[in-house]
């Protein structure tokens, strides 16, 4: 069982067959003792696993998890799969309490919204504004964005993985009163109609990953971002990227008729917020791991176990890790940008 490649995202595993899957994949070491994680940093070739299989799995594994302890003491449920950033001094008093066990990920939604362009034009709208989200994940961020941010919004969370998306509409739908719908879709294969959109907003969803290129998916996802947008609607967009890929984004962005507005670097702010959520990763990762006996066996037990460790810690961007260190030395930077379609 190759769970970086083979795993499902129509499916939502239930945690029997989580069991059975890391099962196999912690068997699978008996024969094969090769490994597809770096076991210094948690590297993880991009040739050696797809997207639709980590979250897949990653997803089905939060929700299996359920209600968990923090390094705090606070209880919490894993669903700000985000790794998010400190609030910038230059931003004022930060909106989010320092107790909160995910509050780089409410910090990440928050900053989207920071935007001076922004906030005059939901001013302008007295609030009453909609958001097409593309990649929302378990919808966590677009809870808080209702809540808190445009408390006065509609909200349409989209993404492809199957378990995120029933977790959205189990813990965040039902108290929005219809404010917010959760749409499982290829966010790039939507129905919806043009010009829907007064805001399309993108958080560390994973798409324009390749160093110093623009994909074909890439310039699918923005030209429905375009789409999707009112003449005069905003683009904003949060992630930690390659460097050297900002700017190709920027330059297709601009060909196909947006405009730039305003591009802030919050790299700095990116790494503390990862220095300062070590310890509640940390023991997240313990969490996961302790739930499934299949890290247990003789030999490829803890072999394997010191594997998912690793790469976890790794997606998380983890001090000492491959992805912390690449924002230490800035060849992943992270930056929140805003475009504009014009009216």
């Amino acid at each position: 069982m190759d769970i970086f490649t083979r795993l499902d995202p129509t499916k939502t595993y239930t945690t029997p067959q989580l069991q059975l899957i890391l099962g196999a994949w912690v068997l699978s070491g008996f024969v094969d003792p090769g490994t597809k994680v770096s076991t210094t940093n948690g590297h993880v070739a991009e040739d050696d696993y797809t997207k639709q299989s980590i979250y897949s799995l990653l997803y089905s594994l939060y929700r299996s998890v359920g209600i968990v302890e923090g390094d705090t003491g606070e209880s919490y449920e894993f669903t700000f799969n985000t790794w998010g950033y400190a609030w910038p001094e230059a931003w004022g008093k930060c909106p989010i309490l320092s107790s909160d066990p995910q509050r780089f990920g409410r910090i990440a939604y928050t900053g989207l919204y920071q935007f001076n362009e922004i906030q005059e034009y939901v001013k302008a709208r007295n609030g009453r504004v909609h958001v097409i989200e593309m990649g929302c994940g378990t919808g966590a961020g677009a809870h808080h964005v209702c809540h808190n941010v445009l408390p006065d919004c509609t909200y349409e969370a989209v993404d492809m993985q199957k378990a995120a998306i029933e977790t959205c509409r189990r813990k965040f739908v039902p108290g929005l009163r219809g404010r917010l719908v959760a749409t499982h879709s290829d966010a790039t294969k939507l129905s919806i109609p043009d010009g829907t959109a007064d805001f399309v907003a993108v958080n560390e969803t994973h798409v324009t990953e390749m160093v110093g290129i623009v994909t074909p998916e890439d310039e699918r996802f923005f030209r429905t971002a375009y789409r999707l947008l009112k003449p005069g609607g905003f683009l904003t967009w949060g992630n930690a990227i390659p460097d050297v890929t900002w700017q190709p984004c920027f330059d297709f962005l601009k060909s196909i008729g947006m405009k730039q507005v305003e591009v802030r670097d919050v790299t700095k702010e990116a790494i503390l917020a990862r220095d300062l959520d070590a310890g509640r990763a940390d023991a997240y990762v313990r969490h996961v791991l302790d739930k499934f006996p299949a890290f247990r066996v003789p030999v490829v037990g803890a072999k394997k176990r010191l594997e998912a460790k690793l790469a976890m810690e790794n997606f998380y961007r983890n001090p000492g890790t491959n992805l912390y260190q690449n924002m230490v030395d800035r060849t992943d930077t992270y930056k929140v940008v805003l475009f504009q379609k014009p009216a």
